[in-house]
């Protein structure tokens, strides 16, 4: 047989929160003698399905004590989606000798920032809160969206028919609701637990004084299968909509522009790094298709049924339910060719970004350079 693809190490890739977390953590220990190792493992007040503790974990690695770039890539937003950050961070770990040869450069990985939805197979949190809807000036009221309330009452425990939902209205209804916390994109009545972790790390030296950030958070179920597309949510007039288009070029998807597989949506985790990151560089999702969107909106109305018939019933969770394992599937497929796929544009995307860092290190030295030129001459 031919071997045409580089060598990916598949083992990247686990099949439960735990097995992932474990993964993480024995392949970044084998990296504390190659560079400064800076790990916080914030603990979730919740617990596994095996009983275990939590953790949305941060992992800085950098020779430098204050780096001038950094590359953040961050698993598990969309907790049942963290199979396939999880595994992009843990191949990224493999490659960091090679990376981190760049005295410059700095690495934050954050893994399972919902680590709660990870464990137990959810896109949301312990609250039902779907983080990508939660960050929102909560200060100034909540956001009614109409579009959802008219389906709403599909997620009824006892209803079994999926008539009446389909991809027209995908739109409205994945914008973002907060006003139906049992129901599906609930953005929450105020600052999840990890929205809160977030913003209590903002304000580190790192995040404040490096001058280049690329930051790439992994998600998967949207778009072609194994394709993975680089979505900008950046506004259109905005440094960062420009940086994302000359960092990644074509690859690039505007949400604003109507290019995306994914439309504009309320509440979105990039509105944070947006702000945070300023003209300083830009925030992208890394989406990897998987199947197609009928699909996914099934599973999840399923699974939304499902959950609300525990509740009625007083039962718990059961992670091996028909339910909750078609949700698993549809965001993580079990085909290696897909797993191939996700790797390698992974690199690939990570490897524009950090050109994309060195080529906006370059062009600020050239400037600085011809100011104090033209001072000199003056």
């Amino acid at each position: 047989m031919h071997a045409l693809l580089p060598p990916l190490d598949l083992s990247v890739f686990a099949n439960d929160y735990r097995a992932a977390r474990n993964n993480f953590l024995a392949r970044s220990e084998k990296l504390r003698s190659l560079a400064l190792f800076d790990a916080v493992h914030h603990r979730h007040p919740e617990h596994g399905p095996d009983g275990s503790p939590l953790h949305a974990d941060w992992l800085l690695l950098s020779k430098s004590p204050q780096p001038e770039h950094l590359l953040v890539l961050i698993s598990g937003t969309h907790g049942v989606e963290g199979f396939v950050g999880s595994a992009v961070q843990c191949d990224l770990l493999g490659e960091m000798p090679q990376l981190l040869e760049d005295e410059r450069l700095g690495v934050l990985l954050i893994h399972a920032l919902n680590p709660w939805g990870f464990a137990w197979l959810r896109r949301c949190d312990h609250e039902g809160i779907d983080l990508n809807r939660n960050f929102i000036d909560f200060k100034a009221g909540l956001p009614n969206n109409g579009a959802y309330a008219t389906m709403h009452r599909l997620l009824s425990p006892t209803e079994d028919s999926d008539k009446g939902f389909d991809a027209h209205t995908l739109e409205g209804i994945t914008r973002g609701q907060y006003q139906y916390p049992n129901g599906l994109y609930f953005g929450g009545h105020g600052p999840s637990w990890s929205r809160q972790w977030l913003e209590s790390r903002k304000q580190s030296t790192l995040l404040q004084k490096v001058k280049s950030i690329a930051a790439i958070d992994l998600h998967s179920g949207l778009g072609p299968f194994g394709y993975g597309e680089v979505i900008s949510d950046h506004p259109k007039v905005s440094p960062g909509f420009e940086i994302a288009r000359e960092w990644y070029g074509a690859n690039t998807m505007s949400s604003a522009l109507g290019e995306s597989v994914s439309a504009p949506k309320t509440g979105l985790i990039d509105y944070f790094w947006h702000k945070l990151i300023g003209p300083r560089g830009c925030f992208v999702t890394l989406e990897f298709g998987t199947y197609p969107a009928d699909d996914m909106l099934t599973a999840l109305i399923r699974e939304q049924r499902y959950t609300r018939r525990c509740a009625v019933a007083d039962i718990g969770r059961d992670p091996d339910a028909p339910e909750v394992a078609a949700l698993r599937d549809f965001f993580y497929p079990e085909d290696d060719n897909w797993r191939q796929s996700v790797l390698l544009r992974a690199r690939q995307v990570v490897s524009l970004a950090l050109a994309g860092m060195h080529a906006q290190s370059q062009a600020n030295a050239s400037h600085a350079t011809n100011i104090q030129s033209g001072a000199k001459r003056a």
